[in-house]
Parts: structure tokens; C-alpha cells; sequence
């Protein structure tokens, strides 16, 4: 009689992933190949995330070199912050008054990243998206955990709301955006809004790069992320860890995982736009979905051959270029009407 035995296996998700560098596209290939001479393991997370923060701002340093130049930049504080001021830089394209303002919320996994290392992004949206551009500096974790870069991200845009005489902005029609962690905040921010303080109507758009949602498993999650753009499965628990207060419990919350919260109403238009290499490409997918069953005004761009972080590397990427004019161009069509 056979003898049926469960043969030891280990367990790992990067086991089956394709390696992506032959699938990347020419300028994805340069950026990756400029980065392995000049910032090698610049992602690693095996490492302090004092370290991490560090590694993080010298890399972006050349990226953001060159783009559109403001006519004036002002770095100020928000006094409602949770925990103390929320610093804050705001770009203006021109000297006309009442613009309409958009609030942009820095990725770096919640515990990297500030206004300097995502600058040239947010003046290219200035271009694009012919508004004020306003970059908020929330607090990092670890020592800022959630729901504290939630709450920071949600005073600003209060405060740039009912404010708006005061920074020569027009109050409504604002949108937020945001990459990555951004993203999240981005969405979360605004189902906050409209939850906690009577209404977000004066929101009329969302930019949305990359951004995690609520999934952490599925078809791009299996086949994406790698050393190569520090999107590995403990990569992206080692951020959730330093971000998390209560671990699993919170990752079911509804303001940070967002596809749990309520999608039927308070979600004005949503530009999305994801790599078709990032592990992150099916929550854009489920969220784009969820929102255009809902006959909410959405675009989704999956763009081929790019790793996540790619809205970055404007410098060799003219796929970075292109959803940067996309998403602005998107926000002055939303404020049109078309």
C-alpha cells in the first residue's frame, strides 16, 4: 500500500517571478541601468530606516534635476496638524490670481520621502494641470504611524480649503494626488473628508499613481516587483510593519485599505495610472473597475514595460512624461467639464 507523504516545501512568493529586466521598456532599461552604477541597493529595505530615509534622498537627487520652473515657491506650515505643523511647499505656475489648487501627497512607503525627493513631479503637474501645486511633508513613520499621515494630509487640504483667500487660490474644484504610499493617503484622504467633516464636494479630481489599495496578493503580485524597484513582498511588509500600529487589524481599516470602504459615493473623477510590471497594477485595476461600475468619470493607463516609481525618471522616460502631462491635462478637463 502506498504511503502518501507531504513532501517539505518553502514557501516563496519570488520564486516564480520572471526576472523583468527583458521585459522592461528602452527607457526603463536606462533608468535601471544608470541606477545599478550610480545608487546600487538604494531600495534595500535590509537595513535601519534611518539608513533607508538616506539612501532614498541621495538617489532622487538627480531625478529631479531640470523640468518646469515655477514663478514662486513658498515653504510654509499648516498649525492643524495632528501632532504639530504639517510643513508644506506650494508651487505657483504665474502671478494670476484664484487658481484652482491641486494637493499632492509624496509615495515612499509611508517612512521615506518629502517634497524635495518627489519636487520635480509636482512641478510638472504645476505645468500640466495649469494650477497651484501644494506638496505635503506629513510626519514619517515609524514615529508617526497611522492614522497620523492621514489625518496630516486631510488638515492640509482643509486648511488650503477654507483658506484659499488668504494663498490667492480659488477654494474648489481641488483635487489631490499622489504616488504610491501618496496614492493611498491620496484616496484615503478624501473618503476621510467625506466622512468626518460633512462632505468633500469641493474635491473635483483625483491623480493617482501606483498606489496600494487594499491587495496584497494576486496576478500582478505573483508575477511583479523585485530587487530591482524594492517592490519584493517583504519589501512591502517591512513598510507596512513601520506604518502599521496594530498590524493586520489595521491593514483591514477602511482608510487604509481602501478598497473596503464605501466606493458608491463622495469619489469624484480618478485619473489611475500603473506599470504593467508593478505589483501593484491590480489594485488600480480593482479600483478603476469598482469606480467606472459606479459611472464615476475614470481613466486607467497601464503602461507597458515600467516598473513601479517610474513617474520619477522624467529624465530618461518619456513614459514619466507622458502621465504627468496626462494626469494634469485630465484635472483641467475634469474643472472644464468635458
Amino acid at each position: 500500500m502506498y504511503q502518501f507523504k507531504m513532501p517539505e516545501c518553502n514557501v516563496d512568493m519570488e520564486i516564480n517571478k520572471p526576472d523583468p529586466y527583458p521585459l522592461l521598456s528602452e527607457g526603463m532599461k536606462r533608468v535601471i541601468d544608470y541606477q545599478a552604477e550610480h545608487s546600487k541597493d538604494a531600495f534595500d529595505t535590509n537595513c535601519s530606516w534611518t539608513e533607508l530615509r538616506e539612501k532614498y534622498i541621495e538617489e532622487r537627487k538627480f531625478w529631479n534635476e531640470g523640468g518646469p520652473e515655477p514663478f514662486r515657491v513658498v515653504n510654509t506650515e499648516v498649525e492643524e496638524g495632528p501632532i504639530g505643523p504639517v510643513p508644506v511647499r506650494i508651487y505657483y505656475p504665474d502671478e494670476k490670481p484664484g487658481r484652482n489648487a491641486l494637493v499632492f501627497i509624496h509615495g515612499g512607503g509611508f517612512t521615506v520621502g518629502n517634497n524635495d525627493t518627489h519636487d520635480r513631479m509636482m512641478r510638472c503637474v504645476m505645468e500640466s494641470g495649469d494650477c497651484v501645486v501644494i506638496g505635503v511633508d506629513y510626519h514619517l513613520a515609524p514615529e508617526a504611524k497611522f492614522p497620523i499621515p492621514l489625518y496630516e494630509s486631510a488638515a492640509v487640504i482643509r486648511h488650503f480649503h477654507e483658506n484659499a483667500e488668504k494663498y490667492n487660490i480659488a477654494p474648489d474644484q481641488m483635487a489631490i494626488a499622489g504616488d504610491s504610499g501618496g496614492a493611498n493617503l491620496a484616496l484615503a484622504a478624501n473618503l476621510y473628508l467625506r466622512d468626518a467633516f460633512g462632505g468633500n464636494d469641493y474635491i473635483s479630481a483625483l491623480l493617482l499613481y501606483y498606489g496600494s489599495y487594499g491587495m496584497f496578493d494576486g496576478y500582478s503580485w505573483r508575477l511583479n516587483g523585485t530587487a530591482l524597484d524594492g517592490m519584493t513582498k517583504a519589501d512591502m511588509l517591512a513598510y507596512v510593519s513601520y506604518y502599521l500600529e496594530e498590524g493586520m487589524a489595521d491593514m483591514e481599516n477602511p482608510y487604509f485599505s481602501t478598497l473596503n470602504n464605501d466606493l458608491t459615493y463622495g469619489v469624484p473623477a480618478t485619473y489611475l495610472c500603473c506599470g504593467d510590471l508593478d505589483p501593484l497594477l491590480g489594485d488600480s485595476q480593482a479600483l478603476h473597475a469598482i469606480l467606472k461600475s459606479r459611472r464615476v468619470h475614470t481613466k486607467l493607463e497601464v503602461v507597458p514595460g515600467v516598473l513601479h516609481a517610474f513617474m520619477h525618471y522624467g529624465r530618461m522616460m518619456e513614459e514619466a512624461v507622458h502621465c504627468l502631462k496626462e494626469s494634469g491635462e485630465f484635472y483641467v478637463s475634469v474643472r472644464k467639464g468635458k
